[in-house]
Formats: C-alpha cells, structure tokens, sequence
C-alpha cells in the first residue's frame, strides 16, 4: 500500500515538471503570443518574404508583426528581437508568424522593379496579377499569359543657330558668316527620316527581344540642316553629330601588303563606296583571305547562297578596283538615308569634298562611303587621329555631339582616283572662303599623304672615282639595326620595303568614271 502511494506522489511530481518545463520554454520562444492566437484561430496578416543579398557573416535579426488590438499594451505591441546564437552565412529574412497559416485566397495587384542592362540601358520591369476565371479555361486566352515591353524613348527636334552653340560653342569664332550662314538654314527631311530608321530600327529591336540602339547611337545626330550661303550661292549640307571611327579599304596599287591582323580579320571591309578601275597588275592584298573564305563556303553542306554570292561579289570588285585606305586617307562616311528622296540639290556624293570643324580647328575630307540609314558621325582612322590622336577603333575622337560636318554636294572632281591632297587642301580652302572665310584664330589643319613615294637622292661622285651615298642612305647602311626600328615605328612600314616600281605614280585614266563596266559581278563571276 505504501509502495503504491510512493508511486502515486512520483507521477503527480513528474507531471508537475513537466508543466513547468512546457511553460518555461514556451516563454524562451519568441512566439507565445502568436502561438496563443494561432490556437484561437485568429486570421494572421500576410507578410511577404523580401529576398536581399548581404555580405557575409552578416547577422540576423528577426522581426514578428503583432496585431495590434484594444487591449494590447505598448510593451506587448513591441516586436521583440531574437538574439542569434552566432553569425551564420545566410540571407536576411523577415519570417511569417509561426505557426505558418496557409493563404486563404489569392492576391493580386502589380510589383515593379527597375534592373541595369547596360552603361546606358535601365529596364523598368513589372508584373500585374488580376483575377481571371478557372485554369483550364485562363489557358486558352492569349492575353491570359503575355508579355508587355514599352521602350521609353524621347525623340530630339533639329538644332538651330543657337542650339548648335550648345555643341560647339566655338562655331561663330570659327566661321566668319556664321550668322548669315544659318539664317536662311532649313531643317533637312533627311534629319527626319534618320530618325525614322532610328525608331522603326528600335521597334524591331524590342519586338524581337533583342538590345535596340544604345544611348550614344540614338542621340548621335544634333541637326542635319541645308544651306545656301548668301553671296556665292553655294550649297552646303550640315550634318551635327558625334565621330566614330572606321577601318576599311583596301588598294593593292599604293599598299600592296597589309597585316596579317587584317588580311585575317572576318569583320574587316576591303571595299568603299569612293572607288575607282585599278592602275597597275598589282593584286589586291585581300584577295586571297577572301578567295579562301569562297572556297570554304562552297565545301560547306548547308550552302549558304547570300554569303557565297556575296563572297563573289566582293572578289570580283577587288580585282577591279581600288579603295580609300582609312588608315592613310581623310574621308567621313554619310548614312545611307542620304540617298532616299528626289531632292537632288544637297545630296552628297562619294567623293565630295568635306570639312570637319571640331573646336577651332577645320579638317578637310571627302565623302568617302555610305554607313547604315539610321546612324552618322563616323570617319577613318586617319581622319580620327587628326582629331584626337589617342582615337582607333575602340576610342572614339569626339564622343560629344560637338563634330560639325560640312559636305559640299557636287564638289567631287570629274573623275575617281586617289586623292591628290595638295588638290584636297587648296579646294576646301576655297570651298570655305565662298561660304564667307574662316575668322583669325581658327587653325585649318593641311594633310598630306602618307603613302606618296620618297623622292630620290641621287649619288654623288667624289674626285676619287667613288661613289658617296646620301647621307640617309649611309646612315642606314651603318646602323642596321636602327633601320629596322625606324620602318617598324612607321605607319607605312610595309610599304617603305615595297619597291619603287610596285608603287608607281600612274596618270589617271581618260575614260570617265560613269563609262566603267558597273560593280555588279557577271552571272557567273
């Protein structure tokens, strides 16, 4: 009898202990008033989880929304903070209430956020939750489950007098009738229709999901306006827009050898729009890359037509004809929206006579080939380096909208060839005085050509019967070593090792250019 009532007291006492264990831990935990509530079934507000990435070892620190009621104190109102037992590598949450409670419906409505693509490219993404009907009809709708991109876009009016200033606030100390110039100024339908391609070329982008034009490109273009200066009448085309940099051409009469960086390059263009028939035997230095790309096309099973009869067309017109050289001749490249239009009056042409104005000083050029419709301020190397001589392919000379392009349409000589730069210098100078003349202290910048050969010292005879060398050549032969170093600091290093006779001077042909078999290859090249 006693034993049993010994076991009765020890039941009694380990059921009190239990008690007592539950109620201390239930007041350690951090949610005995939501576990009170969640018993009584007390709706819960809904918390949404908020992701953000940390640094590690961060600490976490959990925050529990209580409802508020009428009888709540303000120390029951207050959060209380869970002390982490250490730092732990993980994310910062805000948790929901425990026990979790599962949604009793769904919600709706539209989360925004905004994410970077690029430098100058900001999407500003959404997605909208509405209510529909049940699944297996939702599906069926086109609309039910869609995509919406809007590209937000500001499209730019033509600059005026004043607006240029804005570019290149050095204009009116740069021309001498700049005023008068841009007075009777009328806006190009050409600046309209540029950014016509600009916005149909931006719509195919989005409708395609693929990047549209960046910042730089879309906003490249300040103004494109047309002008006839008061007293000679002459007809100038003014394009406002930025400087890009191209590298293409080829011409097997004056480089006959190119680098292999070039010769091998998928992307390089032997061709420009300015071009004219060949004058010596000399190949053309691209000819064999391009021959070799022809034959691995046609091994090819898939027989890409477009590419092989483009691949032809290219070999046909540079065994024909020769090219500006970027990388020795001025010339700027005018977009092909240029040619759109019956107005003939201002439309340039290749081979054009140009000048570039950047601050105070003014470059001559030529027109020397055709871009894409939808984009302009682009010139060759050589004229990019006059600008700014850190530019190449990858640096622009003028990033800003601050490149003034002045074409003058129907300059260009009666026929096609190299440029013959004391021709190039004289007629832009002239070209600028029947537009008024340049004011004192603008700097017109002469050119020469880079790959004109050296002329020829001849050998002196001393009274002893031998033969004394130049003092160039002597040198050279002395210092072998330095010989090398100097051709291989030289930009015309390659063709300063041509012979003289691979680089003749030849007169340039007497039949005209519009006479010349056209540039279209045969039927079957």
């Amino acid at each position: 009898m006693k034993v049993i009532q010994f076991r009765w007291v020890q039941w009694i006492m380990g059921a009190l202990l239990l008690v007592v264990v539950l109620v201390a831990a239930a007041l350690c935990t951090p949610y005995p008033v939501e576990l009170v509530r969640a018993l009584r079934e007390k709706p819960v507000p809904e918390v949404r989880i908020i992701e953000k990435r940390v640094e590690v070892p961060v600490e976490v620190r959990v925050e529990v929304p209580v409802p508020v009621s009428e009888g709540d104190t303000a120390a029951q109102i207050a959060p209380q903070p869970w002390e982490p037992q250490g730092l732990v590598p993980q994310v910062n949450l805000t948790l929901p209430p425990f026990p979790p409670v599962l949604p009793e419906k769904l919600s709706t409505g539209t989360f925004e956020q905004f994410t970077s693509l690029a430098k100058d490219l900001h999407l500003r993404s959404s997605v909208s939750f509405s209510s529909g009907t049940t699944a297996s009809r939702d599906r069926e709708k086109k609309q039910a489950y869609q995509i919406r991109i809007a590209l937000d876009l500001l499209v730019p009016h033509a600059a005026d007098a004043r607006e240029l200033l804005f570019a290149n606030p050095d204009l009116p100390a740069v021309l001498q009738d700049y005023r008068k110039l841009l007075e009777g100024a009328r806006v190009s339908h050409w600046f309209y229709a540029l950014y016509r391609h600009k916005q149909n070329q931006a719509r195919r982008a989005v409708a395609a999901l693929s990047q549209p034009l960046n910042r730089h490109n879309f906003y490249d273009t300040d103004t494109i306006l047309e002008i006839t200066a008061p007293g000679s009448r002459r007809r100038v085309l003014w394009i406002q827009a930025d400087m890009d940099v191209v590298s293409d051409g080829s011409d097997g009469d004056r480089l006959p050898t190119m680098p292999d960086s070039i010769r091998k390059s998928d992307y390089y263009q032997p061709m420009t729009s300015y071009r004219w028939r060949k004058r010596t035997a000399i190949p053309n230095p691209l000819l064999p890359s391009w021959e070799a790309r022809l034959a691995k096309l046609l091994k090819d099973k898939s027989r890409n037509a477009a590419a092989i009869d483009d691949t032809r067309r290219v070999i046909w017109d540079i065994k024909r004809y020769s090219f500006l050289l970027a990388q020795y001749d001025p010339f700027i490249v005018v977009p092909l929206v240029l040619k759109e239009g019956r107005d003939d009056s201002f439309r340039p042409q290749p081979g054009d006579y140009a000048v570039v104005i950047v601050g105070k000083n003014v470059y001559p050029a030529i027109v020397g080939d055709f871009g894409p419709r939808y984009k302009t301020g682009e010139a060759s190397l050589r004229l990019g380096k006059l600008v700014n001589p850190k530019a190449d392919v990858y640096a622009r000379p003028v990033s800003s909208l601050g490149a003034s392009y002045l074409i003058f349409p129907h300059s260009k000589e009666p026929e096609n060839g190299p440029i013959d730069y004391k021709r190039l210098n004289s007629r832009c100078r002239k070209l600028l005085d029947e537009l008024g003349g340049l004011k004192q202290g603008s700097h017109f910048v002469e050119v020469d050509d880079l790959l004109a050969p050296k002329p020829s010292v001849p050998e002196q005879k001393l009274p002893t019967g031998e033969t004394k060398q130049p003092a160039d050549v002597q040198g050279k032969a002395d210092n072998p070593v330095t010989e090398e170093t100097d051709e291989s600091r030289s930009p015309a290093s390659e063709n300063s090792k041509t012979p003289a006779e691979a680089r003749p001077t030849v007169a340039p042909s007497s039949v005209p250019e519009s006479r010349l078999p056209s540039t279209n290859p045969p039927d079957n090249p």
